[in-house]
This record gives structure tokens, sequence and C-alpha cells, in this order.
């Protein structure tokens, strides 16, 4: 008789805040209603008021951040209908997470990147990872160097879901917890103990990790919990497909979920929101703030459920201002660096822009910046609806931007490598450095500064 094998498995699951963050943050306008009306049904604690009387001082008050109801306000600056046809411009079909990736990929990567992005695209596996991915075999069957392969991958590990494009488990998990720490959630020592003990995860010697980065054994304990809670081995089993819905609701899905219009002061941006409020329920806040005082008074259970409400609805309430203030601010740089195709609408106005440069500008995560314009529709000054990723354009192909940098150039003074990369920061956000500025210039056959001064 066979005796069975044991065998240890990680069960690791997201954090259901961190996913409630991204997931309203990537959603549209029309699908944020949908989420609000869903947390609506499962939270007894969130209240929707769908009129508030324009003379009544309540609305004010509600939203000062000292006062304790939490108010999320979708009535403030409403944004008319716009006239458009939704039917012609719907897309036709629910993304799956190979076409999302591919799309955009397609928004931020040159031509030559985005062939080398199919190329990875097409080697993920049914759980979104790498797991035979071959540089050596990715260098030959695409005509790509490393170099390069590896800077396309690191565009694919930005996106959506956290720790796709992963070549490991490992680097998995350290995609995610780096893509929570850029989220104000991160956790160092785990950070660590994945980096140094990884393989050691099924039964880890908490004792000797302890010893080893010098903490205390419970320390090592609260990471490894957060190890098991707040990350996911396969992350394509977190996508949600954008475009999600039903061919029959097409008619409501083209919606702005931006409005940019002029002003005397230049352009003006409006957020698109719902036409009503929402609140934390005046009498479960209050049920709250005396079981809070007295616990002992109350049942178990129900100290438990009113808590577990309240802080859910305030929680909820945060992310959704979270998700307006990072969707305005995004916004804002996208007009200081678009600002010829926002004044006239053509396309040949628009400038080389990537996720990258803007997240830098803010301080944020690339991905945070393509959650933020993820499917979003933004109606500039001319009337036209636009896909917030059309204001994004692939950048010049570092081959390109050496040769602009070079033929600009004073002939008496040319530039070295090291200024030529420094340049190529300041103009287009490509980061690079002098000895890639060379192995490049020296495959489109440009001498060095000293021979080029020479030679003219």
């Amino acid at each position: 008789m066979i005796a069975p094998k044991q065998q240890q498995t990680i069960e690791v699951r997201v954090d259901q805040k961190v996913i409630q963050a991204a997931r309203l943050l990537q959603c549209n306008s029309v699908e944020l209603e949908s989420a609000i009306e869903e947390e609506l049904v499962e939270n007894p604690a969130l209240e929707r008021i769908d009129t508030v009387s324009e003379d009544a001082d309540y609305r004010r008050s509600s939203l000062r951040i000292n006062r304790f109801e939490r108010v999320y306000d979708a009535e403030a600056d409403d944004a008319p209908e716009p006239e458009m046809d939704p039917i012609s411009n719907a897309p036709d079909g629910s993304l799956t997470l190979r076409e999302y990736l591919s799309r955009e990929l397609h928004a931020q990567l040159s031509e030559r990147q985005y062939a080398i992005a199919e190329y990875i695209l097409d080697n993920l596996d049914e759980h979104g990872l790498l797991s035979n991915f071959s540089m050596d075999r990715a260098s030959l069957e695409t005509g790509a160097t490393p170099e390069e392969i590896e800077e396309v991958l690191q565009a694919v590990q930005s996106l959506d879901p956290p720790g796709i494009g992963a070549r490991s488990h490992q680097e998995c998990m350290l995609l995610q917890l780096r893509y929570l720490r850029e989220q104000g959630q991160g956790n160092p020592l785990a950070e660590l103990i994945v980096e140094r003990y990884f393989h050691r995860l099924l039964k880890p010697p908490v004792r000797r990790i302890a010893r080893e980065l010098k903490v205390n054994p419970e320390e090592v304990q609260d990471a490894l919990k957060y190890i098991r809670e707040a990350l996911h081995p396969f992350p394509a089993n977190r996508f949600r497909a954008p475009h999600a819905v039903s061919s029959s609701s097409y008619r409501d899905i083209i919606k702005p979920d931006v409005v940019i219009r002029r002003s005397p002061e230049g352009f003006e941006v409006e957020l698109v929101r719902p036409r009503w409020i929402l609140i934390v329920s005046p009498q479960w806040r209050e049920q709250y703030e005396k079981i809070k005082r007295n616990p002992s008074e109350y049942p178990e259970e129900v100290v438990k459920q009113v808590e577990e409400y309240v802080e859910r609805a305030d929680k909820f309430l945060k992310i959704l201002e979270m998700r307006y203030r990072t969707l305005l601010r995004v916004t804002r740089a996208v007009i200081d660096q678009q600002l010829g195709f926002i004044e006239t609408g053509s396309y040949t106005f628009l400038k080389p822009l990537t996720r990258t440069q803007i997240a830098e500008q803010l301080g944020i995560h690339e991905s945070t910046v393509s959650r933020a314009i993820s499917n979003k529709w933004v109606q500039i000054p001319n009337g036209d609806l636009v896909p917030f990723s059309d204001f994004f354009t692939p950048a010049l192909s570092i081959q390109q931007a050496i040769q602009e940098v070079i033929h600009s150039e004073d002939p008496e003074h040319p530039y070295n490598d090291e200024e030529i990369a420094a340049i190529l920061y300041q103009r287009w956000g490509i980061r690079t450095t002098r000895r890639t500025i060379s192995k490049y210039r020296v495959r489109l056959h440009i001498p060095s500064s000293k021979k080029r001064k020479k030679l003219r």
C-alpha cells in the first residue's frame, strides 16, 4: 500500500483593503456607481442621501475633515451630459487579461519595445507568471538585447494586477510587497524575509530568522502573518476585466470621467461624480460611539458587528476620497504636459509622455497612474471625448533620442556619453547609463564626442 504524500503549501491572500483601493481607482464612472451600489447593499452603516437642501448648513459642515461624519459629496459640481453617440465608441466585448496588458503597454512603449512586450505576454502562463522564461532565448527570438528585454519586462511588471510577469513565486511576492510599500502599506521586515528566506517559508525557522535579522521572534511572526494575508501567488487570478459588462448596457458605458474646460486662468478640471452623497449612518455612528465608551454593556456579537460595519464604511469613504484626489492630481499633471493637444484637440500636438514621467512628477507608483487612467474617458474643451490613455504616446526609443540629441548639439562642444544620458532623462524621462549610451552610439555608427569634434 502506498502511503499518501503530505505536501505543504503556502496560502497567501490579498489584503481586502488593498484590493478595494486598487479596484475603485481602476473603476470608471459607470463602474464606480455599481461598486457603490454594491457596498450600500452589503453595509447597512453606509447611507446614501439623494437630495440635500440648498440652504442647509449640513452639507457644508459635514465635509469638514474634523467632523465625525465623513461625507463623500457626489452632488457638487455636477457635470453636464455630453452630446455623443456612445454606441459608436463602445468597446466590443470584455477584455481578457492578455488584451488588457497589451492595450496598456501599447500606450506607453515604442514600436520596438511593444514587439518585445508582445513576446513577453505570449510567454505568460495561466497564473500570469513567466515560469519558464529564458532571457537568452528571448534575446535570440526577438533580436533584442537583454537590457532592452529587462526594460520592457519592468514595464509589464508595473501593471495591474501586482506581481504580473514575475519569473518566480519569490519575484511575484517581492513585486507585490514593493507595490504595497509604494501604497503606504509596506512591511520592510516581510520584504527582507522573502528576499533571504523564501525557500524556508513553508516551515520558517522563526528564532533563527529573528537572531540573524536582530529582531524579536514576535516581529518575525507578525511579518510572516502579513506575508500570508497580503500576498497572492497567482496574480492572474486577481484580474478583473474593465469591460466586464453586457453589450445591452453599452449605451450607459461611455461617459466622461473627467471634464476639462477652458477658464480665464487656463484650464479647470471637473471630476464626474454621481448625483448624491454618502455618509456613515448617524444611527450607526451613535451606536458605535456608545459602544466605544462602554463596550462591556453590550453583547460581544453586537460590539463586533457595529464596529465592523462602521469602520468598514469609514474606510470605504476614505478610499473614495483617495480615488478622486489621485485622479485629479494625475489629470492636472497630464494637462501640464499635453497643453497643445488639449487646446487644439489635434493628435499632431501630442508630446511623448509615459506613465513613469507622471508617476515621478507626483511621487507615486507607476501602477497607480495606470490604474487611475485605466478605462476612463476625458472630455476636452472642444467637446471631443477621448480615452485617457491617448494622452500617453509612445516615447522615443533610446536610439532615436540619442540621434536627436547629437543632431542638435553644438559642433564645437559635442556632448559626451554621460551628458547625453542626462539630457535623455531631462527631455523624455528616459533613464539610462553612460555605458548604455556608448553601446547604442557604436551600433548607430556615431563616433565619440572627441572624434565628432575633429570631424566637424
